[in-house]
């Protein structure tokens, strides 16, 4: 994550434009340091994605424990079956983008003519995984066009192109790691933004048996306990503390109340964590927990409310076998 310099790269097929310095290091300091000083302490799962942490998430996606990923991808491989999509002329918009198979799994649904007319957008909060999403696409899929956007895209939505014909996707259930009222605003202001016409592809995981959710979170190769404690380290390339992740272990289990997997880091040992400047310290206690992540789980009735939140119509909501994930297709209508 690079909030430093504003960059754009560009050759004939490929182009790159990092809008993280319009946030700031210093805001983005300013945010860690507000949620390591609250009752309880948190870090946005959104700073897991350091280039390590997308390594760790894309071994997490291939364990026999993880199902969302391996399920999704059955889904997306059927939308040209399911779903009535004109892809001629797109502009294709992957929110959270990470790694490319998931968007490689839709563009070879598309026939050969019909992709030179395709634009894909790739946006993501690391560029390093832009990046080598980029170079994958641009070889498996020599004539598309590819305008990569390094951005919070939950803040900067409104960085995104406003072309004709959009196709968005957000896959993987990452809305989901939103609290609801998050949601509820993240979708409010993606309705505002999305224009007549536009599209949206959304995975939801749905509510399923807490042993299947808890184990897919607690996996025995420890890949996920690796991927928790890595946020440690971008913390600390951000803000220039001095956390230990060995001094933290893994901890993840399923909230019926609030119907969310939740992960947390808890402190092995008391602890006094320091920054490079004058920022004050801060103390966490043994037994004291770091939140940071929810993993909601969807069933019918939130699938209704996201389309009442961004104005849209839900159109098809395709599910595997066992009713386990599901891709919803909604569009925006006026």
């Amino acid at each position: 994550m690079d909030y430093s310099k504003e960059a754009i790269l560009i050759n004939t097929q490929k182009k790159l434009v990092n809008h993280l310095p319009r946030i700031g290091a210093d805001k983005v300091k300013d945010e860690i340091l507000a949620g390591l000083r609250d009752f309880p302490k948190y870090i946005s799962p959104k700073f897991f994605y350091n280039e390590e942490g997308s390594e760790l998430f894309e071994q997490i996606t291939k364990l026999e424990e993880y199902y969302p990923t391996r399920i999704e991808k059955k889904l997306i491989a059927t939308i040209s079956d399911n779903i009535p999509l004109d892809f001629y002329n797109l502009n294709i918009i992957e929110l959270g983008s990470g790694d490319s198979s998931k968007i490689s799994l839709l563009l070879n649904q598309i026939p050969e003519y019909v992709l030179p007319t395709i634009t894909y957008f790739p946006v993501d909060i690391s560029q390093s995984a832009i990046e080598k999403s980029e170079k994958l696409i641009a070889e498996k899929f020599s004539t598309i066009h590819i305008h990569g956007i390094v951005a919070d895209f939950i803040h900067q939505l409104n960085l995104i192109p406003k072309t004709e014909k959009r196709l968005f996707c957000f896959f993987g259930s990452t809305i989901g790691n939103l609290t609801i009222d998050e949601v509820k605003k993240f979708m409010t202001a993606l309705g505002s933004e999305m224009q007549k016409g536009d599209g949206l592809l959304l995975g939801l995981d749905m509510i399923k048996d807490i042993a299947v959710l808890e184990r897919a979170y607690n996996d025995s190769e420890q890949v996920t306990a690796n991927f928790n404690k890595n946020i440690l380290n971008v913390v600390n390339n951000l803000t220039g503390s001095n956390f230990n992740t060995r001094d933290f272990e893994h901890l993840a289990f399923y909230n019926q109340e609030k119907r969310r997997i939740e992960m947390h880091l808890k402190a092995k040992t008391d602890m006094v964590i320091t920054f490079n400047s004058d920022t004050e310290a801060i103390f966490i206690k043994k037994g004291e927990c770091i939140h940071t992540e929810n993993s909601h789980k969807f069933n019918i009735d939130s699938i209704e409310n996201i389309s009442v939140w961004a104005d849209f119509h839900t159109e098809i909501i395709v599910v595997d076998k066992n009713e386990w994930f599901c891709l919803v297709y909604y569009k925006k209508n006026k």
